[in-house]
């Protein structure tokens, strides 16, 4: 296995932290409105938590699926690995605190592994293209190489066994593992990703972990792969990034629902697009930071406006959260950016285990 160098750690334990506070914000912040629509918003953008910062279970399966792979000593023993996210995914299932409307897909695959089904059996996983496979995948985009893809994508059909929940999910882990070079342009390199699935040169289409991990759902990544953007995923994905650039244009007063002409964010494309249209709008590219554009709010300020949202707050700002986080290359961004979430008490304590060691570091080298 493939660990984080000496030179390479300090930097990427920054941003695996500032991912994890980023998503937990995000989806705390969102979680106050989660099932309220746009028009009985309390105000605009929706404020920060006054008090306690209640997390959804998108915070609880992301630190779930962290603990299932930072105990993995061998990520080529697929098996050893998929025991290891069930068994974690499970001990969340049966949680005291899973009362924070966690998802019925996820559930329902849940229980039927639990039964004694595996993930793709017919009564396995659920064919479900819903959220719960992106809002949770931090830690499978921070694994090492060659297995990042393969482990985002194993996450994924544990609970959610359908390409359009696949490819999102290997979208958005994409942007976060390059997140420090792409920010400002999310959505430019998913779109140019899914043109290079459909010309069948991405390199994901030759990756063995990831053929390995679908080869008992389908023995062809590349339909995998096609199949998770058709029937609308890079339409989603342009009107996001058409929405970008109106966005760009205006002042942050006049953004308005992010929602609008891209979906609610219920299921795992529209979920991405609106997080990478977020985290767009929060991150300025490298070459027009002289002169940003007339839009734009920091990454506190955008948390709060995707949380604003006619559909999924909680997960599209824990999203958005994410991959702004996942750009900081330095401790404490969020700290340093004026935001200071206070957690409960358990969370604040797990996010601050979990932000000490990256998945895959433990591992022989």
């Amino acid at each position: 296995m493939t660990a984080p160098t000496t030179n390479d750690h300090a930097p990427q334990l920054a941003r695996y932290g500032n991912a994890l506070t980023g998503l937990a914000a995000g989806d705390a912040w969102g979680y106050q409105v989660e099932f309220r629509k746009y028009a009985a918003m309390p105000a605009y953008p929706v404020p920060a938590p006054a008090a306690e910062w209640i997390v959804s279970d998108d915070t609880q399966m992301t630190l779930a699926l962290h603990d299932a792979l930072v105990e993995v000593t061998d990520f080529d023993d697929i098996p050893a690995v998929t025991d290891s996210i069930v068994r974690h995914f499970v001990l969340w299932q049966l949680d005291p605190d899973n009362t924070r409307a966690p998802g019925r897909a996820c559930m329902g695959s849940l229980s039927n592994l639990r039964a004694g089904a595996r993930w793709y059996d017919a009564d396995g996983a659920h064919e479900s293209a819903g959220c719960g496979a992106v809002m949770r995948l931090v830690p499978a985009a921070f694994a090492p190489e060659p297995y990042w893809r393969g482990l985002t994508a194993l996450q994924a059909v544990i609970t959610h066994k359908h390409p359009r929940a696949i490819v999102p999910a290997l979208l958005l882990a994409d942007a976060i593992r390059h997140a420090p070079e792409r920010h400002g342009r999310f959505l430019e390199h998913a779109l140019a990703e899914a043109e290079r699935i459909f010309d069948g040169v991405s390199e994901w289409l030759a990756d063995p972990y990831l053929a390995e991990v679908l080869a008992p759902y389908r023995g062809d990544v590349s339909s995998v792969l096609v199949d998770g953007l058709n029937d609308d995923v890079v339409d989603i994905l342009m009107a996001a990034a058409e929405a970008l650039d109106r966005l760009k244009q205006i002042a942050p007063a006049e953004y308005g629902d992010p929602c609008a002409g891209i979906g609610e964010g219920w299921e795992s494309a529209s979920a991405i697009a609106l997080g990478l249209l977020t985290a767009d709008l929060a991150t300025t590219p490298e070459d027009q930071k002289i002169m940003p554009p007339t839009g734009v709010w920091g990454g506190p300020e955008s948390l709060g406006w995707a949380a604003t949202s006619n559909g999924d707050s909680d997960s599209i700002a824990c999203i958005a959260g994410a991959l702004v986080g996942a750009a900081q290359t330095g401790p404490d961004y969020w700290l340093a950016a004026g935001l200071t979430p206070r957690f409960e008490r358990r969370y604040t304590a797990e996010i601050e285990a979990a932000s000490t060691l990256l998945p895959g570091a433990a591992a022989p080298r």
